[in-house]
Parts: structure tokens; sequence; C-alpha cells
């Protein structure tokens, strides 16, 4: 059986990922995307004995995520470049009180999703169901 921890930086590792397939249907997202983009900083600390972890990187368009959290919640920050050649930075918390992003770029879309979640029961998936 999975840790807590374990699974909580699994979460968190891929709502990340499910964040880079968002970024792009909002508003502001660079106009061209580099294939050619390298790599310029990875740094990966897994969980330790007591659950902490960090992990951050940077590529050379211009993208830039850190974040760091334990089995209690996660902080990070997330900088890229916008369509019009700005940058754009927002944080976020996710605690037990949710995803909680800041800054004047921040995702409302996600902001959105997570209030219709949180204001909405529970579906059992094998009541749902159909077959």
């Amino acid at each position: 059986m999975k840790s807590r921890q374990h699974l909580f930086v699994k979460h968190h590792q891929l709502f990340l990922l499910l964040l880079t397939f968002l970024l792009p249907d909002c508003d502001a997202r660079p106009a061209i995307p580099d294939a050619a983009a390298g790599t310029i900083y990875y740094e990966n600390q897994p969980p330790d004995a007591s659950g902490n972890y960090k992990f951050d990187f940077q590529t050379s368009n211009g993208i830039t995520t850190k974040a760091a959290g334990n089995e209690n919640g996660a902080v990070g920050v997330v900088q890229y470049v916008s369509k019009e050649g700005l940058p754009v930075t927002f944080t976020y918390v996710a605690d037990a009180n949710g995803y909680q992003p800041s800054g004047d770029f921040a995702p409302t879309h996600l902001t959105r999703l997570l209030e219709y979640l949180r204001t909405h029961p529970e579906v059992d998936e094998l009541k749902s169901r159909r077959w």
C-alpha cells in the first residue's frame, strides 16, 4: 500500500501535468510553441521519510516552475511568456482548503472548475456506471 505522502506527490505531479495541458487554453499562451526548447535547469527531490519534496525546472523558452510540499499541502509558482511577449507569473497553494491560485494571470477556469467540484457531491463511480 502506498503512503499518503507518495499519493499526495503523485496527485500533485498529475495536477501539474494537467495544468501544462490546460494553460494553452487560456488567453496568455505563447504564440508559437518552441518544440526545440531545451532544459536549462532541472531539480527533483522526491519525498523524504517525512514526505517533504521539491522540484523546479526552467526551459529555454521562458517556462519556469517551482514547487515544494508535504502530505499537508504544496506551494508553487509558474512562470511563462504570453503570446504578447509579456512575462506571466502566478503562485498557488494546494492544501486542505483546495487549490488556490493567485496572481493577475491565474487560470480562472481552474478556479471555477474546482469550485464546482467543491460544491457538488462526490459521485459513486461504481454506481454511476451503466455497464
